[in-house]
């Protein structure tokens, strides 16, 4: 009997040492997720990378924003402040439409093109960690400075963010 009630209070201190830490955790979480609410759409990190990246935070960052004429232009986006749209089934959706303008040095739009891209997914977590990669073959344009200007649209939290890239396609 003694061995018994000893072996449950283990059992219980055991499950208390466990909780205790995700308790913390979630307590932790729910105000990141305050915090987040309230930043509104941005970019915690844009740059330009030398392939398309496999996740996350995993990319191979370029070393400058000279492009070889034909090279693809890549661009790695990591968006925070988004929001998400709650769907059936304990899931959440991020649903991001981009638009993308080119401009010449001299100011002429070489291109404007909306919903150049759209990226959503779906998950069972509201997830905090997204990234998304841009890419552009600009084949036959002509050596010069551009600047690209791509507008994330956040169909899930309705809001919308912009920023700018310069870079410069060499003379061969």
């Amino acid at each position: 009997m003694r061995i018994a009630l000893a072996v449950l209070t283990v059992l219980a201190l055991s499950q208390a040492a466990h909780s205790a830490p995700i308790d913390v955790l979630t307590k932790a979480e729910e105000k990141t997720y305050e915090a987040w609410g309230k930043l509104g759409l941005t970019e915690r990190l844009v740059t330009f990378v030398t392939a398309p990246s496999t996740g996350y935070g995993i990319y191979q960052e370029k070393q400058s924003s000279i492009f070889k004429q034909g090279e693809k232009v890549i661009t790695y986006v990591e968006p925070i402040g988004y929001g998400w749209k709650e769907l059936p089934h304990d899931m959440y959706e991020l649903n991001f439409v981009s638009d993308l303008k080119i401009k010449a040095a001299n100011g002429d739009v070489m291109l404007d093109k909306k919903a150049f891209s759209t990226n959503v997914l779906q998950s069972h977590n509201a997830n905090m960690e997204f990234s998304m990669d841009f890419t552009l073959t600009l084949t036959g344009a002509p050596a010069g400075k551009y600047t690209l200007t791509y507008t994330i649209h956040d169909m899930s939290g309705d809001q919308t963010s912009t920023f700018d890239q310069e870079f410069t396609i060499a003379a061969e």
